[in-house]
């Protein structure tokens, strides 16, 4: 596991620069492995080690590690069920009577992102002109991976427990999976965290070209524009600008232990002694209509069966393979990189398939345990 973390942070495809620091962790049962390589902060006259106590912005992986897991809890508290109709919970018109399933699933036919905060200064603005936006895609026509979807699961969050999703994330999944170490927003002061993108370079991009989504705005409709290196703050502009950190789609800081830990407490529910119940965990975990998705997490086929997680744009990687009792977690700073970033997913495949199959080893020398 030392070589193939030290691997990620030597090669990359050509044009492109692998990421300056790198944590790969896999357990087994009770046996695990976390290993760090390379630097969370490389600038000039400041340059800090990756440990596993290293915080990162999970991107995407917030969609699972709080938002899906917080409806988990509530389906199975029976205080939400995966057919509620989601516009009646948030108190809002949507372009299609979508279910709180359709939006898990990514086939409520929403578009895939939005610079909401061209238009949107808070929450509730952003709710609101996500909510008025037509679909791009009729309602299970197929599998759009949507931001927008989660941002209202998040929502959904907010309405079935009164709670502003932070807290009701803490209450439902933070505690009870004993991730210490995770938080929405800005990490506890003080604790190591990687770096990630300058900026707000990539959205500025992404509106300028009109790649990979067309949007309806420009550049210039926005003030706020973040040019330093981002370390400590959220990469994801509709979550920092919109949401203020806390959204169903992306917000939180996590650790690689705490990935580890979660996928523990995964793994135990689908055995019947987790935070959910083995039916429930089942249901999730399972994939729906489209093969490769299931309710929230992602389907990937490996030689030594389903790995069942998800994926964070800023370079992180979690999965859980129920037929091996294991749990796999890629933390990266991909981002932090001068010439265009690894792509994600080569860059996380590659660890799947490094890793699958081995078994957790005696740390080296130097390589500490997770936190």
């Amino acid at each position: 596991m030392p070589a193939l973390a030290a691997d990620l942070c030597r090669t990359a495809e050509p044009g492109t620069q692998p990421p300056p620091g790198a944590v790969l962790g896999i357990a087994i049962g009770d046996r695990q492995q976390v290993v760090a390589y390379g630097d969370a902060v490389r600038l000039p006259g400041r340059v800090e080690p990756f440990t596993d106590r290293t915080r990162t912005d999970a991107g995407s992986v917030t969609k699972i590690i709080a938002t899906t897991a917080s409806i988990m809890a509530l389906v199975d508290s029976r205080r939400l069920a995966l057919d509620d109709l989601v516009g009646p919970i948030v108190g809002r018109t949507l372009p299609a009577p979508i279910t709180v399933g359709d939006l898990l699933e990514h086939q409520a036919g929403l578009w895939e992102w939005w610079p909401l905060y061209l238009r949107a200064r808070d929450h509730d603005q952003a709710l609101d002109l996500i909510s008025s936006l037509p679909a791009r895609y009729p309602r299970r026509a197929g599998r759009h991976y949507s931001d927008l979807g989660f941002m209202l699961l998040g929502a959904v969050v907010e309405k079935v427990t009164d709670l502003v999703l932070d807290k009701a994330s803490q209450e439902l999944v933070f505690g009870p999976y004993g991730l210490d170490h995770t938080s929405f927003g800005t990490p506890v002061p003080g604790a190591p965290v990687a770096a990630s993108s300058s900026g707000d370079r990539i959205e500025r991009t992404m509106i300028d070209t009109g790649v990979p989504y067309p949007v309806d705005g420009s550049v210039d409709d926005f003030a706020g524009w973040r040019q330093h290196t981002l370390i400590g703050e959220i990469n994801d502009g509709n979550s920092f600008h919109a949401f203020g950190s806390v959204a169903g789609h992306a917000g939180v800081f996590t650790t690689a232990g705490d990935l580890l830990r979660f996928g523990r407490g995964l793994l135990d529910s689908l055995a019947g002694s987790g935070p959910a119940s083995s039916a429930t965990a089942a249901r999730f975990l399972t994939p729906g209509q489209d093969p490769g998705q299931a309710l929230g997490l992602r389907h990937w086929t490996t030689p030594a069966g389903p790995a069942i997680g998800h994926t964070g744009f800023p370079g992180v990687g979690f999965a859980v393979l129920p037929t091996q009792d294991a749990v796999i977690v890629m933390v990266t700073n991909r981002l932090h990189a001068e010439r265009p970033a690894r792509n994600l997913e080569t860059l996380w495949l590659s660890v799947l398939d490094g890793l699958v199959g081995q078994e957790p080893a005696a740390p080296d020398p130097g390589t500490s345990g997770p936190p």
